[in-house]
């Protein structure tokens, strides 16, 4: 599929930027061996929650990765 679609209900350039910050940060996350879907989800509950630039690092694909690793294997 081309990207050009994905962007088609996009309104302005500040939607278009934000969908495509989104999308860059799941295939970030998937070029890493996480699943887009969980590694979003585990940074939007706990974006809220970071307060200095260490703990917004720490949510990064490659920072997240062992701890969303240990979760699968502890099932």
């Amino acid at each position: 599929m081309h990207n050009r679609k994905l962007w088609m209900f996009c309104y302005d350039k500040v939607g278009a930027q934000a969908s495509a910050n989104l999308f860059s940060l799941g295939m970030t996350a998937r070029a890493n061996g996480l699943e887009p879907f969980e590694y979003l989800s585990e940074v939007f509950e706990q974006l809220p929650l970071a307060t200095t630039a260490e703990e917004i690092e720490a949510l990064l694909p490659w920072n997240l990765k062992p701890i969303l690793d240990s979760r699968k294997r502890d099932l």
